[in-house]
């Protein structure tokens, strides 16, 4: 569920050449760069998924950082705008007054429409359904009984976290409103992509429960028989009717982007892999244990392996530089040609760290086991190394060659004229280094 809107010392003369220009952070619009990225990260045989081909490109990151902002304020300056269309790729829930300030800057700036995937929002709870203002469709969708989730008892079940209503995601009549609203949406307000909230099965176990569905709760959604959804199970036909909606949208160059959360939860067989993209938010969080941390390592790397979208979300406080470098190191651990990153405290955010230029991996794993290393996980780079250790033990490793650190500084909030704050500087690294628990390191020469 997204969360609600809300230097000096070192060798920086190294550090300048690892750093992107501006005009490097804006988005690459080469599809045949994306599609020749992606046949080279999948060299060793595996078959990537086809590229949808969306009317503007998704940038190619096999090479970069790419950021993926989180909705923009309402209420930006002109160099507000300008800083976001020239340094991310896209982002969500805006009007077309915003997405037209932003393209004016930069044409191929992506924008994807919000809307929950499996819920109905609550009345007072605004969305934009026509690309021009905030409203809600609750008045047309309760008219229709079938199309709504009931208990046992039969009685419309909602989340229990913020009172949205769970659909019968079975229900014929409520799977053609959901895919001809979606279009209209999307084509009113020029948008990208939907990004489909609170999708994943693995929700209901914690939401399903006012008033309480018990067949949902625990792994309900994976091993409950449900009448309504012909004798099967919630995951089964989630499966079904997410395929479905994404062949609908995919003929008409339509990603469907679900938020499928951290992929943690050991029972969820949901199959990710059935739509164009996923949205991971609290993605390799640092307090999960590392036997979470190696699965979550796992499912993203198969999705990315199929060139799926793959957005990567997390929260900081910006002061929290260990946690920035292990969500940063994350990333690059995982990143394909289709990866986004965004961690962030306000909506208008930038860290010096999104501007390191690392170049290309050396490889392109299929699992954390081709990442393990001297007891941590490391991915080079043609110009650097990340090394991540997720572990709850100090670990020491032995480096091959010197090295020099990247230490970050600062970053947060963009101000009014678009300017940012932080930097980064090196520091040298001798033949071994250190690692604290849930700790991360990005290695330049």
């Amino acid at each position: 569920m997204k969360r609600p809107a809300l230097a000096g010392g070192g060798r920086p003369s190294a550090l300048l050449r690892l750093l992107l220009v501006p005009a490097l952070v804006a988005v690459c619009t080469s599809l045949a760069c994306e599609r020749s990225s992606a046949a080279r990260l999948h060299a060793d045989g595996a078959a990537p998924d086809p590229v949808l081909h969306t009317r503007r490109p998704y940038p190619d990151t096999t090479s970069r950082i790419a950021v993926f902002a989180d909705q923009l304020p309402g209420d930006l300056t002109a160099e507000q705008y300008r800083f976001a269309a020239t340094h991310y790729a896209g982002t969500q829930k805006l009007t077309l007054d915003q997405s037209s300030a932003v393209r004016a800057v930069s044409p191929d700036f992506l924008v994807l429409h919000y809307k929950l995937a499996m819920w109905q929002s609550a009345p007072r709870v605004s969305y934009i359904t026509d690309g021009v203002g905030w409203s809600n469709d609750f008045d047309e969708v309760t008219r229709h009984e079938s199309w709504f989730w009931h208990n046992p008892d039969g009685q419309r079940v909602t989340s229990s976290v913020d009172g949205k209503f769970l659909m019968n995601i079975g229900d014929p009549g409520f799977r053609a409103y959901w895919r001809d609203v979606l279009v209209r949406q999307v084509q009113a307000g020029d948008y990208d992509g939907v990004f489909f909230d609170s999708a994943s099965p693995a929700l209901l176990q914690w939401e399903a429960r006012s008033p309480v569905d018990p067949r949902l709760l625990r792994s309900g959604a994976r091993y409950a028989k449900l009448p309504e959804l012909g004798n099967r199970s919630w995951i089964e036909v989630w499966n079904e009717w997410m395929a479905d909606l994404n062949r609908h949208l995919a003929d008409r160059g339509v990603p469907v982007i679900p938020n499928v959360g951290g992929l943690t939860t050991s029972w969820d067989d949901t199959d990710y892999g059935v739509t164009a993209g996923v949205f991971c938010e609290g993605y390799l969080d640092p307090a999960w244990n590392a036997a979470d941390w190696t699965a979550a390592v796992d499912a993203t790397l198969a999705l990315v392996r199929r060139n799926k979208i793959v957005i990567l979300q997390n929260y900081v406080k910006p002061p929290e530089v260990d946690r920035r470098m292990y969500l940063l190191a994350g990333y690059l651990l995982v990143k394909g040609s289709r990866t986004y990153v965004n961690y962030f405290e306000t909506r208008l955010d930038w860290y010096p760290e999104w501007a390191l230029d690392l170049g290309a991996p050396s490889a392109a794993p299929a699992s954390a086991r081709d990442l393990r290393w001297q007891g941590v996980y490391r991915r080079d780079y043609e110009k650097g190394a990340v090394i991540v250790n997720p572990t709850a033990r100090e670990v020491t490793v032995t480096l091959e060659k010197r090295w020099n650190r990247v230490v970050l500084s600062g970053g947060g909030a963009v101000d009014d004229a678009g300017r940012t704050s932080g930097s980064l500087r090196t520091e040298p690294v001798s033949s071994s280094l250190t690692l604290a628990p849930k700790t991360a390191a990005i290695l330049v020469p």
